[in-house]
């Protein structure tokens, strides 16, 4: 607890005064504060909320104003994953909600392959999971060397991970590979045990 604000509300706290565009002076000038006491900073966030006239808004709601602002995610092939596969985009703002921010982007894709095993391979999904591999093949058509490697490392090595443990997930997912992401999971094949 840092002066009485707890620190899983501190992102909060913080989204709700980039949402409104208030920095640490302002709020501190309108609570009419120059050198408060510990009593003061307690009820900072509630009276300087409520002299606003703001609303709270919880954590995933404060990322959702970050990636409305674009300030999240950090990455162009994220961007995509997050607009074309909308089932990814609850578990990326939990993500992102519990970080505080945006993950390095081989992170996010590793927990991306999480998703697409997880969420629809687990599930039965198979219409999802088959829109997902469109989309990578097509992030992979128009992809620069670093977003190649991006999804070449950062999915399809988790994905090839998380397949070896469930017996004919690898078949399942090369059937909805198109030629590049065939290659690059033939490719990690090799380095295999």
């Amino acid at each position: 607890m840092l002066h009485g604000i707890r620190s899983e509300d501190l992102p909060d706290l913080a989204a709700l005064a980039l949402e409104q565009d208030f920095d640490g002076t302002a709020l501190r000038q309108l609570a009419g504060l120059v050198r408060p006491t510990l009593a003061d900073l307690e009820n900072l966030p509630e009276k300087a909320f409520a002299d606003m006239g703001l609303r709270p808004i919880d954590k995933f709601q404060a990322v959702d104003v970050l990636r409305e602002r674009g300030v999240l995610p950090g990455s162009e092939t994220i961007s995509v994953l997050l607009e074309k596969c909308p089932g990814f985009v609850p578990r990326w703002r939990e993500h992102c909600a519990n970080l505080g921010g945006c993950a390095l982007p081989y992170v996010e894709m590793s927990d991306f392959a999480d998703y697409v095993v997880e969420d629809l391979y687990d599930k039965g999904k198979r219409e999802e999971q088959n829109g997902v591999f469109e989309v990578l093949e097509s992030l992979l058509d128009s992809a620069d060397l670093e977003n190649k490697n991006l999804i070449a490392v950062g999915f399809f090595e988790r994905l090839y991970n998380l397949a070896y443990s469930r017996p004919g997930a690898g078949r399942a997912f090369e059937e909805c590979m198109g030629p590049q992401s065939f290659h690059l999971w033939r490719n990690l094949g090799r380095f295999a045990p």
